[in-house]
């Protein structure tokens, strides 16, 4: 490779001006978020045009589909909100109300003895989100006894399990807890049974 050359300032200045390159950068009008959403838009809206004129379908009739769709989307976003809210005031667990409380002051001092009487004390009243931060605190005190913490997650109870496989009943715990639907004094029962045999 030879050595480096000035190039011939003139000459670029001619082929610069024929060209028409512009040598100034322009500023951006907006960010690559901006810019990519005017893409985005400007697909979609082609993909409709292009499918009405397919299906011979008139641009207007096509647009208020898309408005109806659009309602219907907003009408079902306000549904789901309503429907959290509602639950919240009647006291189910969604992912933002965990049912997994910290423990209060007074009962610092409980062992998994004392956390299985208090939920068989909550479920014999029905009362199934503190039943289930009964079940939680239970099953974390008998795998670490005094060392559970409230700010536990589920991968910090399966990871102190010493060897048992209770990823799934762990899982299980979870659904009832964060899941849409509250789950049943029976349900709870249930896992109660299952995650006794496999402490057992």
């Amino acid at each position: 490779m030879g050595p480096f050359v000035a190039a011939d300032r003139g000459v670029l200045a001619r082929v610069l001006a024929a060209s028409g390159v512009e040598r100034a950068p322009a500023p951006p009008e907006s960010s690559y978020l901006g810019e990519l959403g005017r893409a985005v838009r400007r697909t979609i809206v082609e993909a409709l045009l292009a499918g009405a004129k397919r299906l011979h379908v008139a641009p207007w009739a096509l647009w208020a589909l898309v408005a109806v769709l659009a309602v219907v989307v907003a009408l079902l976003i306000l549904r789901a909100i309503f429907s959290r809210v509602r639950g919240r005031r009647r006291g189910t667990t969604g992912p933002e109300s965990s049912a997994v409380a910290p423990e209060p002051a007074s009962g610092r001092a409980r062992d998994a003895a004392a956390w299985r009487s208090e939920l068989e004390r909550r479920l014999a009243a029905g009362r199934i989100p503190e039943a289930l931060e009964a079940l939680w605190w239970w099953l974390a005190r008998s795998l670490a006894g005094g060392d559970a913490e409230a700010d536990w997650t589920s991968r910090d109870l399966v990871a102190r399990s010493h060897g048992r496989d209770l990823r799934d009943l762990v899982r299980r715990l979870d659904a009832f807890t964060y899941g849409p639907r509250q789950p049943g004094v029976e349900e709870l029962r249930g896992l109660l049974g299952r995650l006794e045999e496999a402490l057992a």
